[in-house]
């Protein structure tokens, strides 16, 4: 672990056997709270890559765990911490920019044998659904939702960095429709982001929302495909 590394980047790291902590000053009682056991928070019932648990006050804990084939043969076991330090970069590189991404506020991890355990712990965005849930549920509204989102992955790329799991479920509304980029443990920063990762990302975005539509979980309006590039471009229309 480069702890000067994550030192820069505004992180205090403190040993809790079994546990290392890392956490901002600005909340000194986390690293007492993180060493409370090893089940934390409250279970939200919510299913994907990913378990998330809510932490009082205002917390988000996420178990990070492997995707695809390698879910099945090692879970939520790592071999580094490189993942993680990685996603505290770009988390709070986006957070500089002013991108709206829920701010890193700590990590614990606990290391067995050859693997860690990894748990990355976040500010919560206040009555929030994730863009899918919201194009389920408010259909008529998804043009302006969509153009928005556009933005925002604009946004991203000017700040030269590219999310390798950018679909559907990664992009959370805010109560005033606004949507925030969440889960960068697949992002990476790149001194220049080449313009092959850009039209890649924004082709997986879009082949995200036609999956769904595909499937009859969402029903896009009309139109909405071209409002995301209109968005992504900057244009208004």
């Amino acid at each position: 672990m480069d702890r000067t590394a994550i030192e820069n980047l505004g992180y205090e790291i403190r040993e809790v056997p079994p546990y290392t902590i890392i956490y901002r000053p600005s909340l000194p009682q986390l690293p007492h709270v993180l060493s409370g056991g090893p089940m934390l928070g409250t279970d939200t019932g919510l299913s994907g890559r990913t378990s998330v648990r809510i932490m009082e006050p205002g917390l988000v804990v996420r178990t990070l765990t492997h995707g695809g084939a390698l879910r099945n043969v090692f879970k939520t076991r790592f071999l580094t911490l490189n993942r993680s330090i990685q996603e505290l970069q770009c988390s709070a590189h986006l957070f500089s920019q002013g991108i709206l991404t829920p701010e890193i506020v700590g990590m614990r991890f606990r290391k067995k044998v050859l693997f860690y355990s990894i748990e990355i712990i976040s500010r919560m965005i206040p009555e929030s659904t994730d863009l899918l849930a919201f194009l389920e549920q408010h259909p008529d509204d998804g043009s302006a939702v969509i153009r928005k989102t556009g933005e925002l992955i604009r946004q991203i790329h000017r700040a030269q960095v590219y999310h390798a799991d950018l679909h559907v479920k990664n992009i959370v509304l805010d109560k005033e429709r606004n949507p925030w980029i969440i889960d960068l443990d697949k992002a990476y920063r790149f001194i220049d982001l080449p313009f092959i990762l850009r039209y890649k990302n924004t082709r997986r975005f879009i082949h995200s929302l036609k999956k769904w539509d595909k499937r009859g979980r969402i029903h896009l309006p009309q139109g909405w495909e071209q409002a995301f590039m209109d968005g992504y471009a900057g244009q208004d229309r």
